[in-house]
């Protein structure tokens, strides 16, 4: 296998999601793969029994469960994704044949527009795009409408009779945002900090970052991580954005909160996502400080871009 093969499979209820998911597990470990799973703790349950029913207590502990974690942000799929795309990285590297991984859906995560299923199923693919894995991504038949709408238009195959066949459809990961944009997380109320800068005072922005770092804690190799992620987002806003920007900063229990905001039009609207090419020197700013972040989430708006930086101690 040769790059990402992102499935759509769809089940008729609990039930038939457990058989379904039976028999992709099972067909990929007995032909020497590895199995990553993200599903409820129910459907983990289930499948866990069946597995350990046909190939015994060592196959169910070989198995690499995955977790969501929206935290006090809220959802964030291109954070969810990052998170994936290192983990499985890391998986890669450390078993010799092929990675399949299943997903389940969750109704907690649907919206009137189908816009999380849209950021993650399209961060994903921009994420993963390089690996030798199949992402396999199980919805219920009976979805809403624009979700199910959405989810149809993210996969580039849907998962038949055990196979992935192509679907034909246009699953460009940055077109299927169009309309839908990301979702802004949830408000912070008033920051502890806030200015403007430009380019001339990056000095100023990283300062109060690490100032508000090692005041909650942080220990000095984990506030220089940090600040340096925050340093490349705001270089960002004032280079390829606007010439001016704002940061907000918020220090909740052990966590330090930032956000950059300027007026600028995202052309990507899901930037440093996929790996760098490491022939360029320039364009892997965000993509590095996604992996030194718990989360990093850009959305746009008509006033312009902003990115939320969350990190804990």
């Amino acid at each position: 296998m040769s790059g990402l093969v992102h499935a759509l499979c769809r089940h008729g209820g609990d039930g038939d999601l457990t058989d379904r998911l039976a028999d992709t597990v099972l067909d990929a470990l007995a032909t020497g793969g590895s199995v990553a799973t993200l599903l409820r703790p129910v459907t983990e349950v289930a499948l866990r029994g069946r597995v350990a029913e046909a190939l015994g207590a060592d196959a169910v502990a070989g198995l690499l469960r995955l977790r969501r974690d929206c935290g006090p942000d809220g959802p964030s799929g291109q954070t969810e994704a990052a998170r994936l795309a290192r983990v499985l990285r890391a998986r890669h590297r450390g078993v010799a044949g092929p990675v399949t991984v299943v997903v389940e859906h969750s109704a907690d995560l649907d919206d009137p527009r189908g816009a999380y299923w849209g950021e993650v199923e399209a961060a994903a693919a921009l994420a993963l795009a390089d690996l030798p894995l199949r992402l396999l991504c199980f919805f219920p038949a009976d979805l809403p409408g624009p979700v199910a709408e959405v989810v149809r238009r993210a996969h580039p195959f849907v998962l038949d009779d055990g196979r992935p066949v192509p679907t034909g459809v246009d699953t460009d990961p940055r077109r299927l945002l169009d309309g839908l944009g990301a979702p802004v997380p949830a408000e912070l109320g008033a920051p502890a900090r806030e200015f403007r800068f430009d380019a001339t005072q990056l000095r100023d922005v990283r300062r109060a970052v690490d100032e508000a770092l090692r005041g909650q804690g942080f220990t000095d190799s984990r506030a220089e991580d940090v600040t340096v992620a925050v340093n490349e987002v705001a270089t960002n806003a004032v280079h390829h954005g606007t010439h001016t920007a704002r940061l907000m900063l918020w220090t909740p229990e052990q966590d330090v909160v930032c956000e950059v905001h300027d007026g600028g039009r995202l052309a990507d609207p899901l930037p440093g996502l996929a790996p760098p090419d490491p022939g360029h020197a320039h364009g892997r700013g965000i993509w590095i400080a996604r992996q030194l972040c718990d989360l990093l989430h850009v959305w746009g708006d008509d006033a312009g871009t902003h990115v939320r930086i969350r990190a804990a101690a």
